[in-house]
């Protein structure tokens, strides 16, 4: 175009140009704090040039895409790096209430119960004839089966709570899941109609791929057409506009069936392999299951070893009086016999009086080992459970702060590519103010030269 009104078609596409890049750069600045915003911006090329009779002529500049910037890279990596983390955090979480609930040391924990039993026996084997003494063994006996009943129950309590949680986070993944399958509509729809990025639609996925991999394992594959299919621990769950609806499923053949995550509407349970989700799932099999069993090792040890003793023993009313009944942390309890008549406590083997055989037997158990097959005595059965639940504790605390600082490295340097920076967008305001206010200055001067053609 070499006409005057050629001249202000090509003013009208620099001034429109110049409003593209300001609002781009508005967009920038407004979403600075916006959690997954990548920054955009407006790339020009020169408009196709006219042919005349003393050559090429140019048609000034157009607008060739809106280009959203991106690191593939650190994107991947930041998301399989909250994997981690979202792992070690839930294991962490879970363990440090378990420490909570053994409390150790302290004065009102496990320990603490155990010993003021057998004291309260070595009490009585100072004055086998005391049935205040009697009393005091009765008494420390119940409040070592209340301590008991408690860990249980709150250990149940927790198993209950991981449960609801598995079944909350899997109702959220659901919702997360559909989110990736819509936007995946919406991404491959709006790229094929502009054959341009969707930007801020492949911001928003992007933010909810990172969401997901809080709670599961995922790997992303993008095809042509700008969908992903997203696969937990290798197996497809979105494919485009499709996702597989996840839910809970029982376990079966148990007396106490357990939550998984699986396929809703069927039985086939589905290997999350680590995240959150994955994380809540093995700490209640690994570490919670491994303290109850120990609980109610240390609860069958004491049923079984006092009785053992007690059975022989001799009291007014004869011998062979259980002292315990129950199996384990959850039903051990006084027999009923005692727990109606502490008379009934035994000291001695053969009822001489004043002799204290049997209290200095009951005493020694405290020390002695479990049984061939295992060298523990009880104390170290107990001491190496707590040990054990504050040394998973304190790794996964480790863990959780290495990944962090893992994290916070990668997420610096996706910032430095994909991240606003508001010296930079200022600057740009500046230029794209001046570049506007040039072009309607050139649009002032073409009119003027229109007005002058028309006086003529």
């Amino acid at each position: 175009m070499t006409s005057l009104f050629g001249l202000i078609e090509m003013n009208r596409r620099s001034l429109f140009c110049s409003q593209y890049s300001l609002q781009t750069t508005n967009h920038n600045i407004s979403n600075v704090n916006t959690p997954g915003y990548s920054r955009q911006e407006v790339l020009y090329k020169a408009n196709y040039p006219s042919r005349t009779g003393v050559g090429i002529l140019g048609n000034g500049v157009t607008v060739s895409e809106i280009r959203r910037a991106n690191s593939d890279f650190y994107t991947e990596q930041i998301r399989r790096e909250k994997t981690l983390k979202s792992d070690w955090d839930a294991a962490s979480t879970v363990l440090g209430k378990m420490e909570i609930i053994f409390n150790e040391p302290s004065e009102n924990g496990m320990a603490s119960a155990i010993e003021n039993f057998f004291q309260s026996w070595n009490d009585l084997a100072s004055d086998p004839s005391s049935e205040s003494a009697r009393a005091s063994v009765k008494e420390s006996a119940r409040m070592l089966c209340q301590k008991f009943h408690s860990m249980d129950s709150s250990l149940m309590e927790l198993e209950s709570s991981i449960n609801q949680q598995i079944n909350e986070k899997t109702e959220s993944l659901n919702e997360m899941l559909a989110r990736v399958a819509e936007l995946n509509d919406q991404i491959a729809g709006d790229e094929a109609q502009m054959v341009k990025t969707a930007a801020d639609l492949r911001d928003e996925r992007d933010r909810v791929l990172e969401e997901i991999s809080h709670l599961v394992s995922v790997d992303v594959k993008e095809d042509e057409f700008g969908s992903v299919d997203l696969y937990i621990n290798g197996r497809n769950i979105v494919h485009k506009t499709e996702f597989k609806e996840l839910g809970t499923v029982l376990e079966s053949g148990t007396d106490e069936p357990d939550l998984y995550i699986g396929f809703k509407g069927s039985h086939r349970s589905l290997d999350a392999g680590s995240g959150e989700l994955a994380s809540l799932i093995q700490s209640r099999d690994g570490y919670l299951t491994d303290a109850r069993e120990s609980l109610d090792r240390i609860a069958e040890v004491i049923i079984s070893s006092v009785n053992e003793i007690h059975n022989r023993g001799w009291t007014p009313s004869g011998s062979g009086y259980d002292f315990f009944e129950g199996t384990d942390a959850s039903d051990i309890r006084i027999a009923q016999a005692i727990e109606d008549n502490s008379s009934l406590i035994a000291s001695s083997y053969d009822g001489t009086v004043g002799d204290n055989s049997l209290a200095n037997d009951m005493v020694a158990l405290a020390d002695q080992t479990i049984s061939g097959e295992d060298s523990q005595t009880l104390n170290e059965l107990y001491q190496g459970t707590v040990s054990a639940i504050g040394i998973h504790s304190q790794n996964a605390q480790n863990m959780v702060r290495n990944e962090q600082l893992i994290l916070d490295n990668l997420e610096m340097r996706k910032e430095s590519i994909t991240g606003v920076n508001m010296d930079e967008e200022l600057m740009n305001l500046s230029k794209y103010q001046q570049s506007y206010q040039a072009a309607a200055k050139v649009m002032d001067v073409v009119s003027g030269l229109i007005q002058t053609v028309l006086d003529m």
